[in-house]
């Protein structure tokens, strides 16, 4: 009678093995498809040493496509990260998206002939005003060649590359205010089709700053994602038009952090408080985020440019995360930004965005 038992045990025992031997790819791929995520890139300048906070070297540069090249990253097209955004086609695992903001010539000479070695696609967001006409920047000739290779990528990043996002006193109005935003950008949409030959479909928000003005204007122009300097990940719920972007500049261009970056998905975030833009700073008394999932969770933690890391207080049940603010905010540009550890994917998340003083 035992050894029947043993038997049947061992049976069992075994049927259990198999079944979770053939269970766990199944269980792994829902897991990390249901996490899947774009890291977007921000670079500027190439081998610029007299500008070490918008410059890397050519040798750290070419180290992180060689890490991309080796670990299978998937180097995408903006039209496939637009595609992913718009929910037509899957994101794989390991996505990435490279972008260069204002267009220095460093771009051509130190950058380019790397990026045609790896044949990896990237976005390049030209300065208007500089591109053609100031000395450290690309020439139509330069562009142009560039826009031969089917791996290049155009964009517009304003023609005064000003900072629109931040309301200037001068402009009593609502109307003036909005008028100077339309104005820049009317004559750098009519620039980039002048040297490019077509409109442009991508925008990138000069300094990485917007606020609800600018997001409106950009967005009724027919642009199909528009970018910022948020350091987050974007996942199918981001909004095209707030794009987030890791800026690889200074000590965030090193390796360690390169690869940290790569490792960390967003925050799905359904609502927060204070909103984006332009707010009445000293009015701001508490920060608010509702997201899903908040039991996947721990060490979550908020974070504001002026005050730091700050502990928040969690009400597990509605998925709600905030903090109230024992002083006013005084700085003219704040990041707030919501970070934690997801038990789950074994991976940390984040989620970042930006207010403005009014």
């Amino acid at each position: 009678m035992s050894c029947k038992k043993t038997s049947i045990q061992n049976i069992l025992a075994r049927l259990i093995f198999i079944l979770v031997v053939l269970l766990l790819p199944v269980i792994s791929e829902s897991v990390e498809r249901s996490d899947n995520y774009v890291t977007v890139l921000l670079y500027h300048k190439f081998n610029e040493p007299a500008s070490p906070t918008t410059s890397i070297s050519t040798g750290l540069f070419e180290k992180q496509l060689r890490y991309l090249k080796d670990n299978n990253y998937n180097i995408l097209t903006p039209y496939e990260f637009y595609d992913m955004l718009m929910g037509k086609r899957p994101i794989p695992p390991r996505s990435v998206l490279i972008t260069i903001d204002d267009g220095y010539r460093s771009v051509y000479t130190e950058a380019y002939p790397i990026l045609k070695k790896y044949r990896v696609p990237f976005l390049l967001f030209l300065y208007m005003e500089a591109v053609t006409s100031y000395p450290d920047f690309l020439t139509a000739e330069q562009i142009k060649e560039m826009m031969k290779d089917k791996n290049v990528f155009l964009g517009n990043h304003s023609y005064g590359h000003s900072r629109f996002a931040r309301w200037p006193e001068r402009f009593r109005t609502r109307e003036q205010y909005l008028r100077w935003i339309e104005d820049d950008h009317e004559k750098s949409y009519r620039a980039f089709r002048s040297l490019t030959g077509h409109s442009p479909e991508f925008f990138a928000y000069p300094y990485g700053e917007y606020n609800r003005e600018y997001y409106g204007i950009i967005k009724s122009s027919g642009y199909l994602m528009a970018f910022t300097q948020d350091p987050s990940p974007a996942g199918r719920k981001t909004d095209r038009y707030i794009i987030p972007r890791y800026a690889l500049v200074g000590s965030w261009a090193e390796m360690d952090r390169f690869i940290e970056f790569l490792n960390t998905e967003p925050i799905e975030v359904r609502s927060c408080s204070p909103g984006f833009g332009l707010v009445k700073t000293d009015e701001v008394r508490e920060v608010r985020f509702s997201i899903n999932g908040i039991d996947d969770y721990t060490n979550l933690g908020i974070y504001i440019s002026e005050a730091g890391w700050l502990e928040p207080v969690l009400d597990r049940q509605k998925g709600i995360v905030r903090v109230e603010l024992k002083e006013k905010l005084k700085r003219r540009v704040n990041r707030i930004g919501l970070t934690g550890y997801n038990r789950r994917t074994g991976r940390w998340a984040r989620f970042f965005y930006m207010i403005i003083k009014r």
